[in-house]
């Protein structure tokens, strides 16, 4: 049966591959019911619906510092070509996305031919430690790491560091980490992208207002027809994300070294796309919701021309340090 519900075969292979920090810190690992309830407990006063916050059918693909389960949900044909990664509340300050998450998941799940023919993956919390911690929320993790600024990228170990001194003074919101990649939630992600072989990102971010979009570069292109296909077929993604999302301002926001969109979208030649909705305003939650709805069925429908095999390579490179670390 090529079209699956929930890939319930991929819990175990994860664990294979990810060795991360909450095993040596030696921090329990929680039930999805525990943080079902946490969070039914903490968004309570933001009036959300609970039954968003459901314990049933969440796959896990490893555990947060703090011993909390990383969730997704998987729908769709895991042979299929157009394949779909949603990323969101990596930053745990920015309510608005947390909500956003779950209720794509549901909004999905109401639409049961939308996975007809494509694969669809949603993490809907990707940082549930820096959610949960305090009352508001904070943007690091658990070990006070920028999740957005921990990806292994080329110039991290040469930039990141020097960046967060100069350009952030040091404050540990945007702290890189002591190594790049060294957080169970970074592997999570990394994990999916490889392990899921994803062909488009959606990340969902606030309160900037914008729509930024990260791929693949051009100057890599040169004369080779393939790659060039490739390129246009990511642009035409782009543009009809800006069309779809014209509340939003469009906005080339840029990379660092660590973050989402250099690591999948330059180096990966992943098309990348980061919604900031605009505020973290939680009673405006479902009214961004909407106002994007749109944009959920383009984003899922548009497949992605096949990559190029240089593309192919490097993605297959970076599986390899996944595995590894």
């Amino acid at each position: 049966m090529r079209f699956l519900l929930v890939a319930t075969f991929l819990i175990s292979s994860f664990f294979a591959v990810a060795k991360d920090k909450t095993d040596r810190a030696g921090s329990p690992h929680k039930s999805v019911g525990v943080l079902m309830d946490t969070v039914k407990n903490r968004t309570k006063p933001y009036k959300w619906d609970p039954l968003l916050f459901n314990d049933k059918g969440w796959l896990i693909g490893g555990y947060s510092v703090d011993g909390m389960p990383l969730l997704y949900w998987v729908c769709g044909d895991i042979n299929a070509k157009n394949r779909s990664l949603v990323l969101s509340a990596v930053h745990g300050d920015e309510i608005t996305p947390v909500y956003f998450g779950f209720r794509l998941v549901e909004w999905v799940k109401a639409r049961p031919n939308l996975c007809k023919d494509k694969l669809i993956v949603i993490a809907p919390l990707v940082n549930p430690d820096g959610f949960l911690r305090y009352q508001r929320g904070t943007r690091t993790n658990f070990n006070k790491v920028d999740l957005n600024r921990n990806f292994p990228t080329p110039e991290w170990n040469q930039n990141a560091h020097k960046i967060w001194k100069e350009k952030y003074s040091s404050r540990r919101r945007y702290y890189p980490g002591d190594k790049a990649g060294d957080q169970p939630e970074n592997t999570f992600q990394r994990w999916l992208i490889n392990e899921f072989k994803i062909t488009k990102i959606l990340s969902i971010h606030a309160p900037l207002n914008i729509l930024d979009y990260d791929g693949p570069i051009s100057e890599e292109v040169n004369n080779d027809n393939f790659a060039k296909t490739y390129f246009d077929s990511c642009y035409i993604l782009k543009e009809n994300m800006k069309r779809a999302t014209s509340k939003l301002r469009f906005f080339a926001y840029g990379t660092f070294p660590g973050s989402l969109g250099n690591y999948a979208g330059k180096i990966l030649g992943i098309p990348t796309l980061t919604v900031e909705l605009p505020t973290t305003d939680a009673s405006k939650a479902m009214q961004y919701f909407a106002d994007m709805e749109k944009s959920h069925q383009i984003f899922f429908d548009f497949a992605v021309e096949e990559r190029p095999n240089y593309l192919k390579e490097r993605a297959s490179a970076t599986a390899s340090e996944v595995m590894n670390n």
